[in-house]
């Protein structure tokens, strides 16, 4: 029976993921066949995957809350709010970060959603090909106004058309999956109430436009798939509780190392629990 882990994205609220993994590694916890992540889910897997501790926090809370990355004033005047290519590559060149490869601990698919057919496709990440990948599976539409173009197609976050992919992870055969989400327990997504704007931004880009529309039943109807999952599957929840105060664009550093040391406790109690049923 195939094992897979699931992270879903969030920008800021990946944080709590970070501490999740970070957790995981320090108990050399790697029980998984495969892992499938997008947005800040794939950045962080990326890391937990190539077994390098911390870098995610890092990332976090000392690069994602710098101006060249977040900026208001920036995106007013016509540029990024988040600047995800240059955080990804100086996070990369500072930290050293390395692409998957041949020593990683498992394989990563990354999910990046085509602009052209709305749909979310998942990508193998290799050292040649993460770069692209990750700026892509980040690169939250209006945020971030590049639309990332990758062997001549364009893409936009993973998150847009498959917010949590425990259903690819299942179609790839998984039927025991443990998904780490960004949100807390009970929360559900609400539906887009002024469409207008989303309409003249992309209504040159039909299927991309239709999918932003139904993102918010796309995710619910993911959240139905995980309290109601099919009887040849098992899944492990890890979720923030609802003292998370981590929010998409969060800048606080204390309470986003709040919400990294809430997703380590969650871990050691997820690591605890496997260990004392193994026993």
């Amino acid at each position: 029976m195939k094992r897979a882990i699931v992270v879903e994205g969030g920008a800021m609220r990946g944080i709590f993921a970070a501490g999740v993994l970070d957790k995981f590694m320090e108990e050399n916890y790697y029980p998984f066949d495969f892992a499938v992540g997008v947005s800040a889910g794939a950045t962080n897997l990326s890391t937990y995957v190539s077994r390098m501790h911390g870098l995610s926090k890092t990332i976090i809370t000392q690069y994602a809350t710098k101006r060249e990355f977040f900026s208001p004033l920036r995106f007013i005047k016509g540029g990024h709010m988040t600047d995800v290519h240059w955080l990804w590559h100086h996070s990369k060149q500072s930290l050293g970060i390395t692409g998957p490869n041949s020593s990683a601990a498992m394989p990563l698919y990354v999910g990046i959603t085509n602009t052209q057919t709305g749909q979310c496709e998942y990508h193998q990440a290799t050292e040649d090909n993460v770069d692209a990948l990750m700026v892509a599976s980040c690169a939250l539409p209006t945020a971030f106004r590049e639309q990332p173009i990758i062997n001549g197609t364009r893409y936009v976050d993973g998150g847009v058309a498959d917010a949590i992919p425990v259903k690819q992870a299942y179609d790839m055969g998984a039927r025991d999956i443990t998904v780490v989400l960004s949100q807390p327990h009970g929360f559900t997504k609400p539906e887009v109430k002024s469409t207008w704007l989303m309409e003249k931004m992309y209504g040159d880009q039909p299927a991309l436009l239709k999918t932003m529309l139904a993102r918010a039943g796309i995710y619910n109807d993911t959240l139905k798939f995980l309290s109601n999952p099919p009887d040849d599957c098992k899944l492990t929840l890890v979720a923030p509780d609802s003292g998370f105060c981590v929010k998409r664009l969060t800048m606080d550093k204390r309470k986003l190392l709040k919400g990294y040391a809430q997703g380590r406790r969650m871990a050691r109690r997820l690591v605890k629990d496997t260990v004392a049923i193994a026993s």
